[in-house]
């Protein structure tokens, strides 16, 4: 199923749920064959999907599902709205994953970037706003800009 909209490829992964228990070949029968694989480490191997703006990056540690270590789907719409949304919440350390989505929607991206910690990203076409969090509270914005 290479070749996949960017969009088609995201639902797949979203009708498969929770991946944990998985392994590679069910992963592949729902979603097609990776783009790319390469080894992170012993018994560890990284796959990854991409198609359009859709990238997602899987680590398998023996043949089995080990986590995600990074997803984005795009730019997001309403960039000026997005910004705005940021501005209105005021200072973001100490606020929760939750919160914050709450108030400006749903991630483009993020990235594990350590022990329980994940770099969540914002981006459109006009603002980019990236946080990172430490189990679900927010520690910083590690950079923003507007174009």
């Amino acid at each position: 199923m290479f070749g996949l909209s960017g969009q088609r490829l995201q639902q797949g992964f979203a009708e498969l749920g929770d991946l944990t228990g998985r392994t590679l070949e069910e992963i592949v029968a729902a979603v097609g064959s990776p783009v790319s694989q390469s080894m992170a480490g012993p018994g560890q191997t990284l796959f990854q999907w991409q198609s359009g703006s859709y990238h997602i990056a899987i680590l398998f540690e023996e043949g089995l599902f080990a986590g995600i270590t990074n997803e984005d789907s795009g730019p997001l719409p309403g960039g000026r709205k997005l910004a705005q949304g940021f501005a209105g919440l005021g200072n973001l350390v100490g606020r929760s994953r939750d919160d914050i989505i709450a108030v400006v929607g749903p991630h483009s991206s993020f990235s594990v970037t350590g022990p329980n910690q994940v770099l969540l990203q914002w981006q459109s076409d006009v603002y980019h706003i990236a946080l990172l969090f430490e189990e679900d509270i927010c520690v910083g914005i590690t950079h923003e800009f507007a174009m």
